[in-house]
């Protein structure tokens, strides 16, 4: 593992928490939740950490995006949505600028993820298995913690609720397969996540990042590779 890489993405996560309320924990539920449900779909060691490394950047595209459009207080317009939706294009080709495999792997989750598996996605329309695997377990994820997250058009769904949506959009906007292992694990899927929400609610932002990309947060701030 490139300990250089990984700082690079736990800072970028870390610039990510601040960018508006809750992001962390939307940030590195989305990380737990995505690797757990690799796990259950049967992914070796090495891709389920590759995928918990990659998936918390998922949205570092908004970064870019005007605080007009995405901390609006409502629901967005076209003009608007169109805004926000550049961020997964601005995402990958931020975390695309560098060569390392694990870059590029974080660069087509950011890219992809918001494609649906029947094409009606963004920002390439692609369909099916074209989508990257990783970009599809990440969807499912993303997803479901987001709708259980209050916005500022909308309170939080329930679980169920939440879980609904996922069924109802099998084979349309999620991968069906996928969609239906994160049903039959959620048991599993909800007990991470109440390990991460504890463990959200015991540090700051950066103290929480340093612990999940398993680096020492120094004195100034900055975050270091701990030494084997």
């Amino acid at each position: 593992m490139n300990f250089q890489v990984v700082q690079m993405l736990a800072s970028l996560t870390a610039a990510g928490c601040m960018r508006y309320p809750y992001a962390s924990g939307h940030l590195i539920r989305t990380g737990e939740t995505s690797t757990c449900l690799a796990a259950l779909l049967g992914l070796n060691t090495a891709d389920r950490e590759r995928i918990r490394l990659a998936a918390p950047v998922h949205d570092i595209g908004k970064l870019a995006i005007p605080d007009d459009v995405l901390l609006k207080p409502g629901r967005l317009d076209p003009p608007e949505r169109t805004i926000i939706e550049r961020h997964s294009s601005i995402g990958a080709e931020l975390l695309a600028g560098g060569a390392d495999e694990l870059l590029q792997f974080a660069s087509q989750i950011a890219r992809y993820h918001h494609e649906h598996f029947d094409g009606n996605g963004y920002p390439a329309g692609l369909c099916g298995e074209r989508i990257p695997l990783a970009a599809r377990i990440v969807a499912v994820a993303d997803a479901f913690d987001a709708m259980t997250e209050p916005r500022s058009y909308r309170p939080a769904m329930t679980d169920d609720e939440a879980l609904s949506v996922i069924a109802s959009g099998s084979g349309t906007h999620f991968d069906p397969h996928i969609a239906q292992t994160f049903q039959e694990g959620i048991s599993e899927i909800l007990r991470v996540r109440e390990a991460t929400n504890r463990a959200l609610a015991s540090g700051d932002d950066m103290e929480l990042v340093a612990r999940f990309y398993g680096l020492r947060l120094h004195a100034n701030g900055g975050l270091r590779a701990i030494a084997p």
